[in-house]
C-alpha cells in the first residue's frame, strides 16, 4: 500500500512567557535563564494515510487540529517526530493569505502561483480558468484592496483549486461565498477525490467530514484521541460532545457575583401538577424563576423543545413577543394550549438572556425529559393545524 502521507511521534512545542519581562530577560541572557513555559499544541501523533484517501480532522476549538495542518503544509516545522509527504502540496488553510493589496487580482494570480512553486508563464495560462472559476469579473483587475472579504476568499479558492496537488489539505473553507460558490467549492474538492487527491480536511461540520472523507481523526488536547472510519469516529466525538453540553446545562453555573440566574424551573399540566407526561395537545405551562442584581437593563426568557439527537424542534422567546423582565427577581409563565408535540421524548431548554436576546448568561436543561403520548397516527414532531377540503368533479 503506497502512503501519501506518514507521520511518527509528530510534534509541536511553543514558548509561553507569562511577561514581556520575562521574554526579554531569556533573550539577554541567550538562554541562559528560562522565562518561559512549554505548551505542546501537538505531540505524538501517527497517522498512515494512503495515497487517495481522505481524512478528516475533529475536535474541539484549540484541540491542535490547524497546529497539525500548518505542520502538513509546511508553514511550521515540527518539534519532534518525522514527517513524510508527497509532493505536490496545495492547501487551503488562509484563503488569501499572501496578496499584495495594491495588485490587481490578475498579478495576485501570478504571486500566488510563485509563492506555491509555480511558475509564472503557467500561471498566466490557468488565469482564465481561475477568472472563471472566482466569478470575479472584472474586478479581477482592480486591486485586491477594493475587494470584500468574500471576493478576496472567492479568489483564493479558484488559485489554490487550479492546483492539481497529490496531497490537499482544507482548513474550514466551506462558508466561502454565498450558496452557489459553495456548491462549485465542493463540486471541486470532489472532482479532486476522483482525481484520486489524497486530501485532509479540518472541519467543525460533522456532516461535511461524514459524506467526504473515508477516515477521520480526533484530536484532543493535542493528542490523536481516535483514528478510524469516519461515520464512527464522528459519532463517537459527537456523542461525547453531547454528554457534555448536558451535563453543562444541567450542573448549577458557577454564577459570577452580580450576574443574572434562573433560580427555579417547573413544567406543570393544566391542573398545575408536575407533568413529565402528557398526551398529545394537552396544556403544558411553565415557570420560570429568576434574580437579577443588576440595576437597569432588562433580560428576556428562551424555551426550546428538543429532540434527542438535538434537533430544535420549536421554541419562543419573551423578546420575540415583545416582552422584556425587569426587576431583581420574578417568575415567568410560559403557557402552551393545546400541545402541538406529537408522540416522542423531549428535552425541555430554558436560555436566559440579555434583552436583545443575543447574550446568553444562562442554559438550563430541565433534569427530566418531557415524554408525549399520542394516540394518532400522525408522523413527524408538531402537528399542524389544518383542514381539508375536497373537490367533486362535476361531470
Amino acid at each position: 500500500m503506497e502512503l501519501a502521507l506518514e507521520t511518527q511521534r509528530l510534534g509541536k512545542c511553543y514558548r509561553r512567557y507569562s511577561s514581556a519581562a520575562r521574554k526579554a530577560l531569556e533573550l539577554s541572557t541567550f538562554g541562559a535563564v528560562r522565562g518561559h513555559q512549554p505548551f505542546w499544541a501537538l505531540r505524538g501523533v501517527d497517522l498512515a494515510l494512503p495515497r487517495g484517501a481522505a481524512l478528516g480532522l475533529v475536535g474541539r476549538n484549540g484541540a491542535g487540529k490547524s497546529t497539525l495542518l500548518r505542520l502538513l503544509a509546511g508553514c511550521s516545522a515540527p518539534s519532534e517526530g518525522r514527517l513524510r509527504l508527497r509532493a505536490p502540496v496545495a492547501s487551503l488553510l488562509e484563503l488569501g493569505a499572501g496578496f499584495h493589496l495594491d495588485f490587481s487580482g490578475r498579478e495576485n494570480i501570478v504571486l500566488a502561483g510563485l509563492l506555491l512553486g509555480i511558475g509564472a508563464r503557467e500561471m498566466r495560462a490557468r488565469q482564465q480558468e481561475i477568472a472563471e472559476f472566482s466569478e470575479l469579473g472584472e474586478f479581477l483587475d482592480q486591486p485586491v484592496r477594493t475587494y470584500s472579504s468574500g471576493m478576496g476568499m472567492r479568489l483564493g479558492f479558484a488559485i489554490a483549486a487550479s492546483v492539481d496537488p497529490s496531497v490537499l489539505l482544507i482548513d474550514e473553507v466551506f462558508a466561502v461565498g454565498d450558496q452557489a460558490f459553495q456548491k462549485k467549492c465542493v463540486d471541486r474538492v470532489m472532482q479532486f477525490r476522483k482525481q484520486g487527491t489524497t486530501l485532509v480536511l479540518c472541519s467543525h461540520s460533522l456532516y461535511d467530514v461524514r459524506q467526504i472523507c473515508d477516515l477521520a481523526a480526533w484530536i484532543d488536547a493535542g493528542r490523536l484521541r481516535a483514528l478510524g472510519d469516519a461515520a464512527e469516529v464522528t459519532n463517537d466525538y459527537s456523542s461525547l460532545m453531547r454528554e457534555s453540553e448536558q451535563a453543562d446545562a444541567q450542573r448549577p453555573a458557577a454564577q459570577q457575583a452580580g450576574q443574572p440566574r434562573i433560580v427555579a424551573t417547573r413544567l406543570l399540566d393544566a391542573q398545575g401538577r408536575p407533568a413529565l407526561e402528557i398526551e398529545s395537545g394537552a396544556d403544558l405551562r411553565i415557570e420560570i424563576e429568576w434574580s437579577d442584581p443588576r440595576p437597569g437593563p432588562a433580560l428576556a426568557l428562551g424555551v426550546g423543545f428538543l429532540r434527542q439527537d438535538r434537533t430544535l424542534v420549536a421554541a419562543c422567546g419573551t423578546h420575540l413577543d415583545g416582552l422584556r423582565l425587569r426587576g431583581e427577581r420574578g417568575t415567568a409563565i410560559l403557557e402552551l394550549p393545546r400541545t402541538a408535540l406529537l408522540a416522542g421524548q423531549f428535552d425541555v431548554m430554558v436560555w436566559l438572556l440579555d434583552e436583545h436576546g443575543v447574550h446568553r448568561f444562562e442554559e438550563f436543561a430541565l433534569p427530566q425529559r418531557l415524554t408525549v403520548r399520542s394516540k394518532s397516527k400522525e408522523l413527524g414532531l408538531v402537528r399542524l393545524e389544518h383542514r381539508w377540503r375536497i373537490e367533486q368533479d362535476a361531470r
